[in-house]
């Protein structure tokens, strides 16, 4: 499978995985516009604190942060198409219990919560079943457009958060709705996606896994034995460490920054002088940017190699955010919004946005896919993904302290340091992966 030709089942296993991505970017940043609404109501009044903000912007992301490593594992142990499936179950029945019976700030962060556990298992699940299926000199390509799809959900949550706001004090309500009807239908075509044939190997089911081989290639690999135990031991390995330590660093570090800058770009925009419908739409044009820098990610990452893209990435975000930073300490507020500031700032956002998703916001769903081995490979990503849900639990719910009790300049000095952090974890521990198998990777 490793040297056929991309080809249509490639494709639809790689949209279908796409599809959850999609959603899970555009629940995630939907928030970022429904807590402008929330904010003002009386039921969640809560949410006007520094802690019930940052809390609630961070529900899912908790959730995520136990869901990412015990159904990455679930994966390893039962194998990818069971979990591929029972997390978009779990998606559209606590999207739709946000959507229609959340009444106050409990019961909101609770279905947000468990809602994240789903989104959780999707970030392992669906690049793993991708990264089994990919031959060599696409992989990259199609786990990136993967990711990709976490951007564009993104920018269409902005996008239609903007367009609902005349709705009113229920629009936030639309706003989750939305997200069920696709997330049905997903579910439904990936029933057809077939069980991975590496997983199936490496559990001592050669038959079947020549089956699903011979089905996606024409061909069969004789050699198939089965692989070692799953255990989440194994992450700490001698053969695993170093792998287990950059994913965790670099990961953890980004999601510090990204969320942070992500999810209040908003109540960035708005301290910075736009009003509150403009801070949003603009909001929504830096998401777009930000599928741009995608799109750069997937013609860039088998050519210039996991490595590179990810440095160059969290040194675009480190100078955009210092920029940014410096402007909000020394300039008074005052003037943000007058005479060569404004061009600064929104050229600023555009870096952050564009270099952030061509590099780290890409290589994060490529990297622990490939320096894994089959037994834990899923494992692997969502111990990565909840790693890096601490990074985001601290952003979101540090950000809004910072703020209220130094200003904007050190909330976004803040994020500046980590991606300093994470562009240095990359030139010392990141190693280059293009143009191998998974096979050649793990030995």
């Amino acid at each position: 499978m490793d040297n056929v030709p991309t080809g249509r089942v490639h494709y639809r296993i790689t949209a279908l995985s796409a599809a959850g991505v999609f959603l899970d970017g555009y629940d995630i940043s939907i928030i970022g516009v429904a807590l402008t609404i929330i904010s003002g109501l009386k039921d969640f009044s809560y949410v006007n604190t520094a802690l019930g903000k940052g809390l609630m912007a961070a529900s899912t992301t908790i959730g995520m942060l136990f869901g990412a490593i015990i159904f990455g594992y679930i994966t390893d142990l039962r194998g990818r198409k069971f979990m591929y499936l029972w997390d978009m179950v779990i998606f559209i029945i606590f999207t739709a219990l946000i959507s229609f019976a959340s009444f106050n700030f409990d019961s909101l962060f609770i279905f947000r919560l468990i809602l994240g556990l789903a989104i959780g298992a999707d970030y392992a699940i669906s690049t793993t079943i991708i990264s089994e299926f990919s031959p060599v000199k696409s992989r990259g390509k199609l786990l990136a457009v993967n990711v990709s799809a976490w951007w564009i959900g993104s920018a269409i949550a902005y996008t239609i958060g903007f367009l609902l706001l005349p709705l009113g004090t229920e629009a936030w309500r639309y706003m989750f709705a939305i997200g069920i009807v696709p997330a049905v239908i997903v579910l439904v075509f990936r029933f057809s996606v077939p069980e991975s044939s590496r997983w199936l190997a490496q559990s001592g089911r050669v038959e079947e896994s020549k089956k699903v081989e011979r089905q996606i290639s024409g061909n069969v690999d004789e050699r198939k034995v089965a692989g070692r135990k799953t255990s989440i031991k194994e992450l700490f390995s001698s053969q695993n460490i170093r792998a287990t330590i950059f994913v965790s660093i670099f990961w953890f570090s980004y999601d510090v920054a990204f969320y942070g800058i992500g999810l209040f770009s908003p109540t960035i925009l708005e301290i910075f002088g736009l009003s509150h419908s403009l801070s949003i739409l603009g909001s929504a044009i830096f998401a777009f940017f930000a599928v741009i820098g995608s799109f750069l990610c997937i013609a860039l990452i088998d050519r210039l190699g996991r490595k590179t893209i990810t440095a160059l990435g969290f040194a675009g975000m480190s100078v955009s955010l210092v920029i940014l930073g410096i402007i909000a300490l020394l300039v008074p507020k005052s003037a943000f919004s007058v005479g060569i500031l404004a061009p600064v700032i929104v050229l600023m956002f555009i870096v952050f946005e564009v270099t952030q998703t061509i590099g780290p916001g890409g290589t994060d769903f490529v990297y622990p896919q490939e320096i894994y081995p089959t037994s834990i490979r899923a494992t692997g990503q969502g111990f990565g993904t909840s790693v890096s849900r601490i990074g985001a639990i601290l952003g979101l719910t540090a950000f809004p302290a910072l703020v209220a009790f130094s200003g904007l300049g050190a909330g976004l000095m803040f994020f500046f340091a980590f991606s300093v952090i994470g562009l240095v974890v990359t030139l010392v521990l990141g190693v280059e992966t293009k143009g191998k198998s998974l096979e050649e990777l793990t030995r």
